[in-house]
């Protein structure tokens, strides 16, 4: 007989931590449930210690070193249960994390295939939660509730928008695969790009309770193997081009008003294309660049900084530098 829930647990070099991360599983209250690794070619014994652990409590599966969404494919192929959660390696969550989930897919009913909890931070010194940091862009009422704007916030900046995390969601397995699973062109952003599609197909319902705990250790140690380069511009650029360019691509399945935030974003992407090839002196790039940000988003800013990329790239250059020092400065006073 299938489990209610497949949790799938991508990993890399991170043999102590994921054991911590399965166990945190394992002690659920709610039981009915299969756990799913995927080791992502990891080189330091992860499977022969896991399998010596855990024996038959959990299903492994090897692959050669692809990134995390390839190993979440990886795992969603192999899962057998009704509903999918998703939990980083480096992740853990509280014994009643599931529990409370299902009462609120319950208390809902099949509006919401999808459900997330609020979360705590660990190696970090922030003690608010991310509903709490979120609080000025978006309010969660009440125990439980249902998210009618998780769209716009899958959009927004901080990852998942500083609000869905995806350590902390269940969701069905049919809307998961309607969804095409992860694209594995993106090495970065790509679990908020995942589960923007999900919310296309179904609502978002959530626990206002910190059950999920989320690794926030420097970003070096957290990215590693293919996501190594995440500190460059051009990979982070790239990827969230890639990002903004498929959903862009899913024309009216997408709400008006989010294909508008969508193309607002893809052309804030090539206006920072072209700050980069400014630093770098790829003139003849950053003129190329600031025109593609003025066709997808016209305004007085991106037009004079494309007309300086023809008279003086190098006053063009000194403007957005100025322009990004009185952002930082008014950024201590938000």
């Amino acid at each position: 007989m299938n489990p209610k829930v497949s949790v799938i647990i991508p990993t890399y070099n991170r043999a102590a931590k994921v054991r911590k991360a399965i166990e945190s599983v394992l002690n659920q209250t709610f039981s009915d449930l299969e756990v799913v690794v995927v080791d992502d070619g990891s080189t330091d014994d992860t499977g022969r210690i896991l399998q010596e652990t855990y024996g038959d409590r959990i299903r492994y599966f090897a692959q050669a070193n692809q990134g995390a969404s390839a190993a979440r494919n990886k795992g969603l192929a192999e899962a057998r249960g009704e509903w999918i959660a998703l939990l980083d390696s480096d992740d853990l969550w509280e014994k009643e994390k599931l529990e409370w989930q299902f009462k609120a897919v319950e208390q809902f009913g099949s509006q919401c295939g999808a459900c997330y909890t609020d979360v705590r931070f660990m190696n970090h010194p922030e003690t608010r939660t991310m509903f709490e940091l979120a609080e000025e862009s978006y309010q969660h009422e009440g125990t439980m509730g249902i998210n009618a704007e998780a769209q716009r916030v899958l959009l927004g900046p901080g990852g998942a928008g500083m609000v869905v995390c995806p350590s902390s969601l269940v969701v069905r397995a049919d809307v998961v695969a309607k969804s095409g699973g992860f694209d594995t062109n993106l090495r970065f952003g790509e679990d908020s790009e995942f589960m923007f599609r999900l919310a296309l197909l179904t609502d978002f319902c959530y626990v206002n309770l910190p059950l999920v705990w989320f690794d926030r250790s420097p970003a070096e140690v957290r990215h590693v193997g293919v996501s190594a380069e995440w500190n460059k511009t051009e990979f982070l650029l790239r990827d969230f081009q890639l990002k903004f360019e498929a959903l862009a691509r899913l024309g009216d399945a997408v709400p008006l008003e989010i294909r508008k935030i969508i193309r607002k974003q893809l052309s804030d992407v090539h206006s920072g294309w072209a700050n980069w090839y400014l630093e770098t002196e790829q003139y003849a790039k950053a003129r190329e660049a600031a025109w593609k940000a003025v066709q997808i988003g016209m305004t007085f800013n991106l037009a004079v900084k494309w007309l300086l990329t023809w008279i003086s790239p190098r006053l063009a250059l000194r403007t957005v530098q100025l322009h990004q020092q009185r952002r930082k400065d008014l950024a201590r006073f938000v």
